[in-house]
């Protein structure tokens, strides 16, 4: 199973963020009409929590090195083997 971080901002924030590497085999993507984070680091994490304190980690450390601001992470996507999701919505 994979997970994925749905970001939360502008389309001008997340593609400056696109383009910085401060987070090595992390990357942002846009997936219809969404902006994910992905990263191998998401790959040993079993709870919706702890992947979120990781995106929150990763994008921190994206945002300082870009200047960026105004992009947070919002649900986080559980992406089971059979292709089904289940979404774990920020809380807030």
């Amino acid at each position: 199973m994979d997970w994925k971080a749905q970001l939360e901002g502008g389309d001008g924030a997340i593609t400056k963020l696109q383009s910085e590497n401060g987070a090595p085999g992390a990357k942002i993507i846009r997936d219809g009409v969404g902006w994910f984070l992905e990263s191998p680091e998401f790959s040993v994490l079993s709870d919706h929590t702890e992947v979120r304190a990781k995106a929150n980690s990763i994008l921190g450390t994206l945002a300082t090195a870009s200047g960026t601001t105004g992009v947070a992470v919002g649900s986080i996507i559980r992406i089971h083997y059979d292709n089904s999701k289940s979404v774990f919505r920020a809380e807030g």
